[in-house]
């Protein structure tokens, strides 16, 4: 016995954990490759972190130290069907949902089966391993606990193979023939329409059972943004147990890097990596560790992107927290394509229509967007001007802002267009159009014509006749800086993010060599007003200027100060009577203004100061014995 003790501490100080792999059962009789990591410095049963994956099971031995025993997990890696030596054919997660077989929902349950288990298993990782996630948890597994989905698609055929019903080509080809499956391209293909394939491993389906908390994790220019946000934002209002980040960042760097496509983002884009790893364990050690504390707030905390020619981080290119997604306070404004390519607020007042010429021979070529893989010319923000004087390409824009826009949200275009042929697609693209003329990509998405009325259907276009086209252009946040312009691109591709419609209206199929061009028509009329539907935050809304990351408080606890703002306001919340004294300097040193009260009660206050010209001001403030100088900017 003491032999064996001598080797159990030799082999926990070289490596801190025991190791054991094998082969998990599956309900039809297939075994999946599956590593095991106990700890050796606690007692069981453990909570358990599931990771799934059609990569290798290879992970770093620090990592899997600190989960095992540092926290305290049993940490088990698991290949996916076909993959690995994992036994049975390769379905591309369509054996991860709820259909007839259910992989992650066996998994999970398969740990729970386990005397080393005390129940309680929670899932992580990011793309692959965080649509397995979503998937397991539509299953409804008794013994799932909580999620941590990182940048992944909720729905596999909304948010991955079929976006606006047109077939993701870069994403879907590339990621297939990457993991030595090329042969499944076409069982993805021979489903193009949304059907019961599909509805296996679409949680949106299961919104009203999938329960769990899950901790949603993106970045604005990830290849599934929307998917994530709409998947928070529902399961959120049922069950008050979600949390959401999100940041300025792509598919491959989970916590950020200040390089996005064509910009660089302020050094408060990045996040260290042991920040982001402590992020999200607080989340595993308050669901599996019976953990204490306000880690669920907030709720909700994404990053507000801008202009990163200047350096200022206060009104965008910060830290914007808040309880909900989407926020209440945004409403919706309508921006109207118009003459001349104008883009404007107020609707067409003549009746005239666009034409241009779409041949698939020659499809306008992507630049940037929300992919990873199989793009040339980048991904993410990369600027739109090669593609912009193209003769298949229409193009409008606002005159340069008089103030900054912010758009906080999910973006509609609502097109009033016909096409001489049976079928084809729209493409919409969102740029911000710096003064220098660049032409940077912040959003934009596609719609198959055929599948404007659903995707589980096909509806012919009667040609030369004008349809209603609502193209779905995802979500973001950004301000677009003063003398900047709002800019709408518009054509009938974005090769190869997307496949080239051929405009036959037959049957889909992949790389299709016979197609027709198509003579392609946008209305601008005053019955037929094609607009972009932009999620707009009110200029008088004090919402990301105060609450988003200016709030501070003063003086202790008792007064709460708004330091970036229009209208600069205290509040406070006082337990006893006391003396108040204020008074505000201009950065020339003159006082400006001043409040003193000998006498001010108890309970909760406000006090706000006059309106001022917009600058940089000092805040003297004098509670009783207390003193303090408070920074304010003050903005118009």
């Amino acid at each position: 016995m003491a032999k064996y003790l001598i080797i159990l501490i030799i082999f926990t100080i070289s490596f801190g954990y025991v190791y054991d792999s094998t082969g998990v059962e599956m309900r039809d009789g297939i075994k999946l490759g599956t590593d095991i990591y106990y700890p050796v410095t606690s007692f069981p049963p453990w909570p358990t972190l599931l990771q799934r994956t059609p990569y290798g099971r290879d992970w770093d031995s620090t990592y899997i130290f600190l989960f095992t025993d540092v926290l305290g997990y049993v940490f088990v890696v698991q290949n996916v069907r076909g993959y690995g030596d994992s036994q049975g054919e390769p379905m591309v997660f369509l054996t991860d949902g709820w259909g007839a077989l259910q992989d992650g929902y066996d998994a999970v349950e398969w740990i729970a089966d386990h005397w080393w288990s005390n129940g309680k298993i929670g899932m992580l990782g990011g793309s692959a391993h965080g649509i397995t996630q979503y998937y397991a948890a539509g299953a409804l597994p008794p013994h799932l606990v909580c999620c941590a989905p990182m940048v992944a698609a909720p729905s596999l055929y909304h948010h991955c193979g079929f976006t606006g019903g047109e077939f993701r080509k870069a994403l879907v080809e590339n990621w297939l023939e990457g993991v030595e499956t090329p042969w499944l391209i076409d069982t993805v293909c021979n489903h193009p329409n949304y059907d019961t394939m599909w509805s296996v491993v679409d949680l949106t389906t299961r919104w009203d059972v999938a329960d769990y908390p899950m901790f949603h994790i993106d970045g604005w220019y990830d290849m599934y943004t929307d998917g994530v946000l709409e998947t928070f934002s529902e399961l959120q209002a049922r069950y008050h147990n979600q949390k959401l980040f999100i940041g300025p960042w792509g598919h491959g760097d989970a916590w950020g890097t200040r390089e996005q496509g064509d910009l660089v983002y302020p050094e408060n884009a990045e996040m260290d990596e042991l920040e982001f790893i402590q992020l999200i364990l607080n989340w595993y050690n308050y669901w599996l560790q019976d953990s204490s504390g306000g880690i669920l707030e907030p709720r909700v905390k994404f990053y507000l992107m801008g202009d990163c020619d200047t350096q200022d981080t206060t009104l965008w290119n910060h830290w914007v927290e808040a309880d909900t997604w989407p926020l209440p306070e945004v409403v919706y404004k309508k921006y109207y394509l118009r003459e001349n390519g104008l883009l404007d607020t107020i609707p067409p007042q003549i009746a005239e229509i666009d034409t241009f010429i779409y041949d698939p021979a020659d499809p306008c070529t992507t630049y940037g967007g929300r992919e990873f893989i199989g793009l040339e010319n980048g991904y993410g923000p990369i600027n739109q001007n090669p593609i912009e004087g193209r003769s298949d390409v229409l193009v409008f824009s606002t005159e340069p802002l008089a103030s900054p826009l912010t758009v906080i949200g999910k973006l509609w275009f609502v097109l009033y267009a016909a096409s001489d042929c049976y079928d084809t697609d729209w493409s919409v693209r969102v740029t911000d159009v710096y003064p220098d003329g660049r032409s940077i990509l912040v959003t934009d998405n596609i719609l198959m014509a055929r599948h404007r009325h659903g995707f589980d259907r096909e509806d012919s276009l009667i040609p030369n006749v004008p349809d209603t086209f609502y193209i779905d252009l995802w979500s973001t946040a950004q301000v677009f800086n003063a003398g900047h312009r709002l800019r709408v691109i518009i054509s009938s591709s974005n090769y190869p993010r997307f496949e080239k419609n051929p405009n036959t209206g037959a049957p889909f199929k992949r790389d299709d060599s016979v197609f027709v061009v198509a003579t392609q028509k946008v209305y601008r009329t005053p019955t037929m007003a094609s607009y972009l539907f932009l999620p707009v935050l009110p200029e008088s809304n004090p919402y990301v200027e105060e609450r988003a990351v200016q709030e501070r408080q003063i003086l202790g606890s008792e007064v709460l100060m708004n330091t970036i703002c229009r209208i600069p306001e205290l509040s406070l919340n006082l337990k006893r009577p006391t003396e108040l004294n204020l008074s505000l300097y201009n950065i020339a040193g003159q006082m400006v203004w001043s409040y003193m009260n000998q006498d001010i009660g108890p309970g909760k206050k406000r006090i706000r100061i006059p309106e001022m010209a917009a600058g940089v001001y000092f805040l003297n403030c004098k509670l009783g014995e207390r003193k303090e100088t408070v920074k304010l900017v003050i903005i118009k």
